[in-house]
C-alpha cells in the first residue's frame, strides 16, 4: 500500500510517515497541495492523508484535483483535522473526502482506517479492470459483427431476388447465423438451391459461408451438375474447416420446367415432398455424410433425380425447428413442421408469428431456417454474362494518424468504393479479408510491436488483446499509409500498408504471417489460397499483397 501524506507541518508529516512505515506500508510525505498533485502520477498512491488547512491550495481544493487524476478508480482521501474544525471538514467531504483522522493520532485507529479504505479501493480497482475488459470485449464483438456482416453481405450478394415460387424465413439464435440458404439461376433457367447448417454459431458460420457461396454461385452460373458442385464444396470445406466443423446440407436443382428435381443430401433434416393435393409424397432422406468431413477420394457425390408433378412443394428446414420442444414435451419433428405449414395455409407471415410466439416462452437453442419451394416453371432469365473487368487503372492512397487509426476502419471504406468498379463485386469478400489482415498486421507488429507468440493459448489471446488495447491507447505518435493500386494489364490489385514503426526482421516477418489473427482457426489456409503474393519491403516496414482478379472464385 502506498500512502501519500500531505501536510505543511513537518512534525505531523514525520509522525504519520513513521506510523505508516511501521504498519508495513510505503509513505511519501509532501508539504503542499501543489507538490501532492505533481508527485501523484509517479507515486500513484492508494490512499491520501490530506491536511484541510494549508498555505496555498487548501485541502479540499487538492482533493478535487487528486480525484480527477485518479480517474475511474476510487482514491480514498482521509482528511487530517482538529476535532473542532467542523466547517472545514464538512467542506472537505463535499469536495470528495472519504474520512478524517484527528490529532492526536491513534495508531490503532489509523491502521484500521487504512485497511478499511484499502479494501474499498481494491474493490474499485477490480471493478475498473473488469469494466476495461468488458469494454474491450464489447469492442471486439462489435468489430466481429462488422466483419461477419460484411462477409455475409458479399457472400449472399448473388442470391436471387425474391422468387414467387420460393418462400423462406430466418430466425438466427444470435447475431450470426449458422444456417445458409443460397439460390442461383443456371444458364438454362434451372434453379439451384443450397440449404445448409454449419456446426456451431457465430464467426465460424460466416467463414464457412464465404467459400461455400463463392463455389456455389460460380458453379451454378456455369451450369455445373449437382455432383460437380457438392464435390467442389466438399473439397474446399474439407481443406478450410477445422476438424470439429462441418456443414450438413441439401443441394438441389429444379429444372426450368419445374418438373424434375435432382438433389444431394448430406446429413441434413430430410426435406418433405408434398403432392399437389397436399398429401405427403415422401421424404428426401440423407444418403451421405455432411460436407467437409471426408477426403474427396472417399466422398460420395451421387445424386437422386426424379420427376415431380407440377404444383408439388418441397419443404426444407434445419434441425433448429424440427428439434424444437413442444409444450407437450415432444420435439416438433418434420411432421410437426408440415402440420404448422398446413395450419396456416403456407402463409409465412402467420408461420413466423406462430414460431416467435412459441419462442417467447422457450429459449431458442439453435438457428431456425424454413423454406418452401413450389415445383412450377422457374421463368428465370437464362442469359448470364460474366461482368468484364474494368480497363481503367486507379490508385488510392490513405494516410492515417494515431487518432484516425484508433477510430476509423479504412478497409471497409475502401471496399465500398471497390463495389462500383466493373468486375470487382465477385471478389469483394476475398479482397476484404486480405486487406483487413494486412492492415491489422501492420498495426500490431509494426506500430505496436506486439509479440504474436502470446496467442499460443486461450489465456494468451486475452493477454494479447488486452496488451494491444493498452499499447494503442498509449500510442502518441506514428502513422500508417495505405496504397491500393489496380493494374488492368496484370488483372491484379496491389495492396500495400506502410507503418512508421522500426520495421520487422526476417524472422518477425514470417512470425507476423504465421501468427496472424486469422491463423487461429479462422483462415490461414484461406489467406494463402486467396493471396497471389505476399512480400515485405522497406526494411520490414511495408507489407505488400497482390490479389489476382483473373483467378477462378472457386479456386
Amino acid at each position: 500500500m502506498r500512502v501519500l501524506i500531505v501536510d505543511d507541518q513537518s512534525i505531523i508529516r514525520h509522525e504519520l510517515g513513521t506510523m505508516v512505515a511501521q504498519f508495513g506500508y510505503t509513505p511519501l510525505t509532501v508539504d503542499s497541495g501543489l507538490e501532492a498533485i505533481e508527485v501523484y502520477p509517479e507515486f500513484n498512491p492508494d490512499i491520501v492523508l490530506l491536511d484541510v488547512i494549508m498555505p496555498g491550495l487548501k485541502g479540499y481544493e487538492v482533493a478535487v484535483e487528486l480525484k480527477k487524476l485518479a480517474g475511474h478508480v476510487h482514491l480514498p482521501i482521509i482528511f487530517i483535522t482538529a476535532l473542532d474544525d467542523k466547517r472545514s471538514l464538512l467542506r472537505g467531504f463535499e469536495a470528495g473526502g472519504d474520512d478524517f483522522i484527528s490529532k492526536p493520532f491513534d495508531p490503532l485507529i489509523l491502521s484500521a482506517k487504512l485497511r478499511a479504505h484499502m479494501r474499498t479501493r481494491s474493490l474499485s480497482q477490480s471493478l475498473e479492470e473488469k469494466n476495461k475488459r468488458l469494454a474491450y470485449f464489447n469492442s471486439r464483438t462489435e468489430r466481429e459483427y462488422r466483419i461477419v456482416q460484411h462477409i455475409f453481405s458479399n457472400a449472399l450478394d448473388k442470391n436471387l431476388p425474391k422468387l414467387n415460387q420460393l418462400q423462406s424465413l430466418f430466425l438466427p439464435q444470435s447475431e450470426f447465423n449458422g444456417d445458409v440458404f443460397l439460390t442461383a439461376c443456371g444458364p438454362l433457367g434451372n434453379l439451384y438451391l443450397f440449404f445448409g447448417d454449419f456446426t456451431g454459431h457465430g464467426l465460424a458460420a460466416a467463414i464457412g459461408t464465404l467459400p461455400t457461396s463463392q463455389t456455389f454461385f460460380t458453379m451454378a452460373s456455369r451450369g455445373s451438375s449437382i455432383t460437380e458442385i457438392v464435390s467442389e464444396l466438399n473439397k474446399r470445406l474439407q481443406q478450410l474447416l477445422p476438424e470439429d466443423m462441418f456443414c450438413a446440407a441439401v443441394v438441389m436443382e429444379l429444372s426450368a420446367s419445374g418438373e424434375r428435381i435432382s438433389y444431394w443430401n448430406g446429413g441434413m433434416t430430410p426435406p418433405a415432398l408434398i403432392d399437389p393435393d397436399g398429401g405427403l409424397h415422401n421424404y428426401l432422406t440423407p444418403q451421405h455424410v455432411a460436407l467437409g468431413i471426408l477426403e474427396n477420394e472417399q466422398f460420395d457425390s451421387g445424386i437422386t433425380s426424379f420427376a415431380v408433378e407440377l404444383g408439388s412443394k418441397v419443404i426444407l428446414t434445419t434441425d433448429g425447428l424440427t428439434e424444437f420442444v413442444e409444450p407437450s414435451g415432444k420435439m416438433m419433428g418434420m411432421d410437426g413442421v408440415i402440420n404448422l405449414l398446413e395450419r396456416h395455409s403456407y402463409s409465412f407471415d402467420k408461420i413466423k408469428e406462430d414460431i416467435c410466439d412459441r419462442l417467447e416462452n422457450h429459449q431458442q437453442k439453435d438457428d431456425i431456417t424454413l423454406a418452401v419451394l413450389d415445383c412450377v416453371p422457374t421463368q428465370l432469365n437464362v442469359s448470364h454474362t460474366p461482368e468484364a473487368l474494368s480497363t481503367m487503372p486507379f490508385e488510392l492512397r490513405v494516410h492515417l494518424n494515431v487518432e484516425q487509426i484508433r477510430s476509423h476502419d479504412p478497409v471497409t471504406r475502401i471496399l465500398r468504393a471497390f463495389k462500383a468498379v466493373e468486375g470487382f463485386r465477385a471478389h469483394a469478400t476475398a479482397i476484404f479479408t486480405l486487406m483487413s489482415e494486412v492492415y491489422v498486421n501492420a498495426i500490431d507488429h509494426g506500430l505496436l510491436g506486439m509479440d504474436s507468440s502470446l496467442k499460443n493459448s486461450y489465456e494468451g489471446f486475452e493477454k494479447y488483446y488486452l496488451e494491444r488495447e493498452k499499447r494503442l491507447d498509449n500510442l502518441r505518435e506514428g502513422h500508417v499509409e495505405i496504397n491500393v493500386n489496380y493494374v488492368p494489364e496484370d488483372k491484379k490489385i496491389y495492396f500495400e500498408v506502410t507503418d512508421s514503426g522500426e520495421g520487422l526482421t526476417s524472422l518477425q516477418q514470417n512470425e507476423a504471417i504465421e501468427f496472424s489473427e486469422l491463423s487461429y482457426g479462422r483462415g490461414l489456409s484461406l489467406i494463402k489460397e486467396l493471396a497471389a503474393n505476399v512480400e515485405w519491403l522497406n526494411e520490414g516496414k511495408t507489407i505488400r499483397v497482390s490479389y489476382d482478379l483473373a483467378r477462378s472464385t472457386t479456386g
